[in-house]
């Protein structure tokens, strides 16, 4: 059952100058974007530095205007709220769309500049129930060392402040501050990028098991492709602002169609030294387009090893073939 619908996004960030700061340009972060969310499913958004994924994670939870003055988002964001009439999340103002935080909450990328260094840790979880539930004092210390129990830290550990903690179990601390409200959503922003590899693998851990506890449904946004294989049910590769390729995890890992897709997946390491020898890493020409002055056509085009003449002429539509979407027609 779907639980969040993106349909044809388009998030626009303004590029000032001169003395009076007029707008010159824009930058097209998110340029028609669509997918579907299920209940209960993990869809990993993946992509390389840039190319908008943490922006769309940011436009569903609606904080964008908040945090860059004069941003421009289009579309619609439909989130089916206890199997009623779906609530377009794009629309809301920051008052509207309070009642709605409760089911829809962040994991933010750095455990470090994401926590308050001036509030214990029983005040960082606690805040997000004290806003949005009417809980006692009583009630809200209770909760506040369930969901610390629940992410493997104590609650001795409550009273102690962000620096005292390592990278891991910061970041535990933000997966504890996301489940206070009991959401539906959590979107997760590169929630493992900081962290060393032994203690990414118990962080994602955690969160399968929390998923399955609370029948979460989660948005895994990251660039480390082993790590997304691990966690979702489904993945969507981005470039410069455009879906690419979206469809079954293992599918797409094992056999992407798209040439961004490949070579994304060509860079992942392989713990077998033939298969690695086997699967030689694709090499991509030139650099990474300015999204101020994005490529006409297929985003894509200027570095694609099979791009034809009519790639410049429009974004290629994504098209179902072998069990997923792809965009592109010589795939």
């Amino acid at each position: 059952m779907k639980i969040l619908e993106v349909h044809n996004l388009r998030v626009r960030f303004p590029v000032t100058g001169g003395v009076f700061a007029r707008k010159v340009a824009e930058v097209r972060a998110v340029d028609d974007v669509s997918f579907e969310l299920n209940q209960g499913e993990t869809l990993g958004l993946v992509g390389e530095s840039g190319c908008g994924k943490s922006t769309v994670g940011r436009a569903i939870v609606n904080i964008l205007r908040a945090m860059s003055y004069g941003v421009e988002i289009d579309g619609r964001i439909l989130y089916h709220r206890n199997g009623g009439s779906p609530v377009d999340l794009a629309a809301l103002s920051r008052a509207k769309m309070r009642p709605y935080r409760t089911d829809i909450q962040m994991i933010f990328q750095d455990p470090y500049s994401s926590l308050n260094p001036r509030m214990t840790v029983a005040q960082i979880v606690e805040e997000p129930i004290k806003i949005h539930t009417k809980d006692t004092p009583a009630q809200r210390k209770e909760r506040v060392a369930w969901l610390l129990g629940k992410v493997g830290l104590s609650a001795e550990q409550a009273s102690r402040y962000p620096h005292e903690f390592s990278g891991g179990q910061r970041q535990r601390i933000g997966i504890a501050r996301a489940l206070a409200t009991n959401p539906k959503i959590v979107i997760a922003d590169e929630p493992v990028s900081a962290l060393d590899v032994s203690i990414q693998a118990q962080v994602v851990n955690l969160m399968q098991d929390l998923q399955d506890e609370f029948k979460l449904s989660y948005i895994f946004i990251a660039h480390d492709l082993s790590v997304v294989r691990h966690i979702s049910n489904r993945i969507a590769v981005m470039y410069l602002g455009n879906i690419v390729e979206i469809g079954p995890a293992e599918l797409i890992y094992k056999s992407p169609l798209h040439p961004y897709s490949k070579a994304l997946l060509s860079a992942v390491p392989r713990p077998d030294p033939e298969t690695a020898a086997r699967d030689r890493r694709i090499r991509l020409s030139g650099d990474v387009p300015n999204p101020i002055r994005k490529p006409s056509g297929c985003g894509f085009r200027t570095r694609c090893p099979i791009a034809q003449p009519s790639c410049a002429d429009k974004v290629p539509p994504l098209e179902f073939r072998d069990g997923r979407w792809v965009a592109c027609p010589w795939a």
